[in-house]
């Protein structure tokens, strides 16, 4: 058995064989017991709970929506007839609330899905939750028997067995070949920035100053790495120092936003508000660790990339004040 905290430590592959593994036993446990039902097993690979009145819509509530899904129930049960106890209720991996919210029909799969009288989000968003969107993906490849869970003797498949299977290595492609955009910057226009042409050593030395100013001004010894404080995350279930290292990064965002920027120095400093744009959406996502996952984990890979920009505006940095001394 793997232990939770080592679980989170796990490459992307490692987790998804762990997902799938987990859909398949489920599915395998109800049919070896004899007493599954076709609803049962549904109802496993849906990710449904199977306690009697865990789930009691009430759609005089404005305010319950008993799925988590982002529609309350009286929304699901009076306009869209969606599942209120279903937070997908096509199995799409998008919760109902998304795609309404995107344009998109709850009830249908894609593609043709788009809902009438709308203009839907292009390309569509992706799913808040990868894990969620994961599971649905590999439940639909067993339900079709595109994913055989057993052997000819009754076992289950080993990892490498489902590792080996063209149909989730597609699906594990599918769901994570646009994460970058998770965690892509805000784009931000020239016009949104304020810029003065006064570009004189003095009026370069005030802007650098100002940005100085906006981080710590003092770094205690024990102040951990960002590399640390990510490893305490994941392995302690400990976020206090994360949400510190967020805090400070919405700060100095929204502050530098406000500088009055000499016009030079304007694609460097929209590069490094992107940076930290990223940044801010690297931190968020490592915090989602204990409900999504999969996208914690492509957070950390993104981190990597985030690391050699930042180098490389460095430089970039470096030869600016070497032609403005």
């Amino acid at each position: 058995m793997i232990s939770q905290k080592k679980s989170k430590k796990l490459s992307i592959l490692a987790a998804v064989l762990i997902l799938l593994a987990g859909v398949l036993l489920g599915g395998y446990l109800v049919l070896k017991s004899g007493r599954g039902t076709a609803s049962q097993l549904d109802a496993i690979l849906d990710g449904k709970s199977f306690v009697a009145g865990a789930c009691q819509p009430d759609p005089n509530d404005p305010n319950k929506d008993s799925d988590n899904d982002g529609l309350k129930d009286w929304q699901e049960i009076q306009i869209y007839h969606t599942d209120p106890c279903n937070p997908d209720t096509d199995g799409d991996g998008y919760l109902d609330g998304e795609e309404v919210a995107a344009g998109y029909d709850p009830l249908k799969k894609a593609p043709g899905d788009e809902l009438a009288g709308t203009v839907p989000k292009i390309p569509r968003p992706l799913p808040a939750n990868l894990t969620e969107a994961l599971r649905q993906k590999l439940s639909e490849q067993i339900t079709a028997n595109q994913i055989v869970p057993l052997t000819a003797d009754g076992q289950l498949l080993s990892g490498q067995d489902l590792q080996n299977y063209p149909a989730i290595q597609q699906t594990v492609q599918e769901v994570t070949a646009s994460y970058g955009d998770l965690f892509a910057p805000d784009k931000i226009d020239d016009s949104q920035i304020k810029t003065t042409a006064d570009n004189s050593q003095a009026a370069i030395q005030r802007y650098a100053t100002m940005v100085a100013a906006l981080f710590p001004s003092s770094v205690p010894e024990s102040r951990l790495s960002e590399g640390q404080i990510f490893s305490k995350a994941v392995e302690e279930n400990d976020f206090s120092d994360l949400d510190k290292n967020l805090q400070i990064y919405q700060e100095v965002y929204g502050k530098l936003k406000e500088l009055t920027v000499p016009s030079e120095f304007l694609s460097l400093h929209k590069e490094q508000m992107e940076i930290i744009s990223s940044l801010i959406k690297i931190h968020e996502g490592i915090k989602e660790i204990n409900n999504d996952p999969l996208k914690a984990n492509l957070a950390l890979q993104a981190y990597g990339s985030i690391k050699e920009q930042l180098k490389n505006w460095i430089q970039k940095l470096a030869e600016f004040i070497e032609k403005h001394p």
